[in-house]
């Protein structure tokens, strides 16, 4: 059985979403009997901010997404969820509308969305705010948490792509937290049934991103929203989405956003039919602290190991490549060396290949780049073009470069700068990277 939203799912199938992309299904859910869709209030700049209301049991669960701008994924699964909540799809939450009381705001920032950035439209952290209480949506999920006195909060963000679950070179695709909220870490008892969800939900995603699950840092933070709810009593449970290789737009975080949530309402279900007792619980949150660490910035877009460098002085190197940003369509050289524990999302054995700045031809009439003769000049050791722009129509998928300095010298690469340069087996150019992007030619 669909829901009033199955058909519209496939709508947010994107890398970012914003106001107008959840406002149809915001719609179709308002003439759905099985929910209630409350104006919770407006944004900075006046656009409206929706609660979304599934049944009306006993055990109270908030949930909401987009509190940074940037950061989209969980809208899509939240909405995902409440598509197998209202079809019933899921056998063991038939009942879900008797035992839950879900309220979802699915998207706390959407001036920051609107912008796709971090911050609100008073350039505000609003995650930074649960102390100074200066923005509106910050005020309006305080309010929301004083009013309806949750039992669980899902406090859904998304995260850089550049997490390692521990150093096991896997990307942190989903990393938990049951967030402190006190500087000396105490673990009261709705921070125990946290913990113990979390590594409930951690064993529900091993069979679909197994060694891709990380815990993330608990250091108690005053400012943030997590640790002041979690001080109100609540379960409060962070979900960070992370990145997963080959996919860019994060729909495999999404997807495991979803299975983790309803797997936290079976365990619940279960919990509240008294079907878990306290020694099952202590032995979930001794669990907790087996999950794997998640380790800041040592992923990289694209690793290539052991690249040999030429010169008076010869070297093998490792080479780092990340992304100027998330949205970014830019990259750079991040680490040359010994890169340490540092793993890649895609990573290139150089071992047997040489570096190359490669170099810059001049056009002397209109020259038409596609995919197949931009492999050609590369072959040929030509990296980049000069002359008139108009000489140059690029119909390939890369970026070509134009009438710009080698970001490098002959015998070495140069921090921070674009990540364009040729790999060499012998006299040939057997490999590229131009922007970041790997091309074999071989």
């Amino acid at each position: 059985m669909s829901s009033s939203i199955s058909h519209l799912l496939e709508t947010l199938n994107l890398s970012h979403i914003t106001h107008s992309d959840i406002q149809p299904l915001i719609h179709a859910l308002k003439g759905d009997a099985k929910v209630s869709v409350c104006h919770q209030g407006n944004s900075f700049e006046g656009r409206s901010i929706e609660r979304i209301t599934f049944g009306n049991g006993p055990i109270k669960i908030l949930a909401w997404t987009q509190m940074h701008g940037n950061e989209a994924t969980a809208t899509a699964s939240v909405f995902d969820l409440l598509d197998t909540l209202l079809s019933s799809s899921d056998e063991s939450l038939v009942d879900a509308a008797s035992l839950f009381t879900l309220d979802i705001v699915p998207m706390l920032n959407p001036d920051g969305a609107e912008r796709c950035i971090r911050h609100n439209a008073q350039a505000i952290d609003i995650n930074r705010d649960a102390m100074a209480k200066q923005t509106l949506e910050g005020n309006l999920l305080m309010d929301l948490v004083d009013t309806l006195k949750p039992h669980i909060a899902f406090n859904l963000h998304d995260q850089s792509p550049y997490y390692q679950c521990g150093t096991n070179g896997n990307p942190s695709t989903i990393a938990f937290l049951a967030p402190a909220f006190d500087v000396d870490k105490t673990i009261d008892k709705p921070r125990r049934l946290a913990m113990a969800l979390i590594s409930h939900m951690t064993d529900v995603l091993k069979p679909h991103i197994n060694q891709s699950v990380a815990r993330y840092d608990d250091t108690f933070s005053p400012r943030s929203f997590g640790d002041r709810i979690a001080g109100k009593g609540a379960a409060t449970i962070l979900i960070e989405s992370g990145a997963a290789r080959n996919d860019p737009d994060r729909q495999i975080a999404r997807r495991m956003n979803h299975i983790a949530m309803l797997a936290a309402m079976r365990m619940l279900k279960r919990e509240h039919q008294g079907d878990i007792d306290d020694a099952q619980l202590d032995a979930l949150q001794d669990a907790y602290w087996t999950i794997p660490e998640n380790t800041s910035e040592t992923l990289s877009s694209l690793l290539i190991r052991n690249l040999h460098f030429v010169g008076p002085h010869s070297y093998q190197a490792s080479i780092s490549i990340k992304q100027t940003a998330r949205y970014s369509n830019q990259f750079f050289i991040d680490a040359v060396g010994d890169v340490g524990v540092q793993a890649g999302l895609e990573e290139f054995d150089a071992g047997d290949l040489t570096y190359d700045a490669g170099s810059v031809h001049t056009l002397s009439t209109t020259t038409i780049i596609t995919e197949e003769s931009y492999h050609d000049w590369l072959r040929q050791g030509v990296i980049q073009f000069q002359g008139p722009i108009e000489y140059l129509d690029n119909q390939s998928p890369y970026q070509v470069l134009m009438n710009q300095p080698l970001s490098a010298g002959p015998r070495a690469l140069v921090l921070q700068q674009p990540a364009y340069f040729l790999m060499r087996r012998g006299d040939s150019v057997v490999a590229a990277v131009i922007n970041g992007k790997l091309i074999k030619l071989t």
